[in-house]
């Protein structure tokens, strides 16, 4: 009977101490899942602030295409402006100095000064200013060119 006896105070024993263990070991196993789930929160919150940032990058984006297209737009309207207005002018300057050549000779041969003669002043300051934007004018036209 002592042997049962004590053979039952071992396994009482040996019962408590596993009980104590396994207490233990899910102790260790909880905080384990605190510091586990700690560190889940916090990715989360991590992956979320990323998120937001990913969307307002894509808004920003999309703000930034739709400007950017925009001042492709404007760009080339006025590339083309200034080309047309490069391209008129020269053409001016063909036309217009046969025309002041021609008044000149004619003005001469009845002696009168040209510039008595009603429009011609007026027209040689203009073609005079044509001629004087036309540096400025290119200027641009090859900046805008650069651009596009």
């Amino acid at each position: 009977m002592k042997k049962v006896e004590k053979l039952w105070a071992e396994l009482s024993q040996w019962q408590k101490d596993i009980l104590e263990k396994e207490n233990i070991e899910l102790s260790q196993v909880q905080k384990v899942e605190l510091a586990l789930a700690d560190d889940l929160k916090e990715l989360a919150s991590e992956a979320k602030r990323i998120i937001g940032l990913q969307e307002s990058g894509v808004k920003w984006g999309e703000k930034a295409e739709k400007q950017f297209s925009e001042v492709r737009r404007v760009l080339s309207d006025a590339e083309g402006i200034t080309r047309g207005a490069i391209k008129q002018a020269a053409k001016l300057k063909t036309e217009s100095q046969p025309l002041f050549n021609k008044i000149e000779v004619s003005a001469k041969e009845l002696g009168i000064n040209p510039n008595d003669i009603r429009g011609y002043k007026n027209a040689i300051v203009l073609v005079g200013e044509v001629f004087e934007n036309q540096n400025e004018l290119n200027g641009w036209n090859q900046f805008l060119k650069k651009l596009l």
